[in-house]
């Protein structure tokens, strides 16, 4: 299936994205689309091709597995070999690789048959040198259904995965890449010039996706043992960001955007008052805030004056997070 994304966005380039997510991660992903690409993921597929003139970084993303910048098109494999041969002569050594094709809305890998006699012949186009086992330069063929397109390829590297191996862990902290989507979500345009609080940072595992993507960011939290863990996870990675022992609802200080994942644990939930003052406190903090919430809280923030702008969920095997989009006046 491939979606095409709506945008102002003047641009060029265009790109398409390979996106891929399991069944528990899909309202997550769908989230991030929206607040990205401006687009949902549809219910019944776990795989999509998105189609846009919108540029992010193919490693941004933790659900993109490939982005393709086109080069050039054709209504089929004969005119596309034609326009190939038409793209200037390539200085770095290259390698065609043979992707993914839509049967029926649905994607799926080019099957293994065809492949390298597609791959020979479009690569026996492109003006340059093959090199089949240490290429500088790698260029990708996807067949959509009216359709085939060619350009430059670049796989993601899952760059939030290294932050598993950071030396403080907490059991009840988001996984790497459920806090990467989350930054995504909060921070959609890395140009602006932005700075990102997280006033419950638990040991930092959200603000070390912020702080990997260059964003501006600090934090703290109440316990002084998760603030020294914190500061020893940022070290291991060489992240610089200002950590602060401290009671998110004294803080008086604004920001342009925030992030809090309520406190719980297995055994006692956050009280219905704390959680409430904490809330409040937050709708003074920043602009443009992100919830994450074991318990429901939907109807705290409409009473706090919240503008819900979207929502979706984190399951994990035995509960579910809920994840608010909130802006404040």
């Amino acid at each position: 299936m491939i979606q095409q994304s709506e945008s102002n966005t003047t641009s060029i380039a265009e790109y398409i994205y390979r996106i891929t997510c399991h069944e528990q991660e899909r309202s997550l992903c769908s989230m991030e689309m929206r607040a990205l690409w401006g687009m949902s993921f549809d219910a019944h597929y776990s795989t999509l091709l998105l189609r846009s003139n919108i540029q992010h970084h193919v490693d941004r993303s933790p659900f993109v597995k490939y982005r393709l910048e086109i080069w050039c098109e054709g209504s089929d494999i004969d005119t596309l070999a034609d326009n190939i041969a038409q793209i200037p002569q390539i200085t770095r050594t290259y390698k065609v690789i043979a992707l993914d094709e839509l049967k029926d809305e649905q994607v799926e890998p080019i099957a293994y048959h065809d492949r390298r006699g597609i791959e020979q012949r479009l690569g026996s186009r492109v003006k340059g040198e093959v090199n089949l086992n240490k290429p500088e330069l790698l260029l990708g063929v996807i067949k959509l259904e009216h359709s085939w397109v060619f350009g430059e390829l670049e796989y993601h590297e899952p760059i939030w995965q290294r932050h598993n191996h950071k030396p403080r862990h907490y059991s009840t902290a988001l996984s790497t890449k459920v806090a990467r989507s989350l930054v995504n979500i909060a921070v959609p345009s890395l140009k602006e010039d932005i700075h990102f609080f997280d006033p419950c940072c638990g040991i930092g595992t959200v603000l070390m996706e912020a702080c990997s993507q260059g964003i501006y960011a600090s934090g703290g939290d109440i316990n002084p043992l998760a603030v020294v863990g914190a500061r020893e996870n940022m070290a291991a990675f060489d992240y610089h960001c200002e950590l602060r022992i401290h009671n998110m609802i004294e803080i008086e200080k604004k920001y342009d955007v925030a992030i809090v994942d309520l406190p719980y644990n297995h055994c006692s939930v956050l009280p219905l008052e704390e959680r409430y003052r904490m809330l409040q406190a937050l709708s003074t903090m920043a602009s443009r805030v992100i919830i994450v919430s074991v318990e429901p809280i939907r109807s705290e923030l409409v009473q706090l004056g919240y503008h819900i702008e979207d929502e979706g969920y984190i399951e994990k095997t035995h509960f579910k997070r809920d994840v608010f989009l909130c802006t404040t006046s």
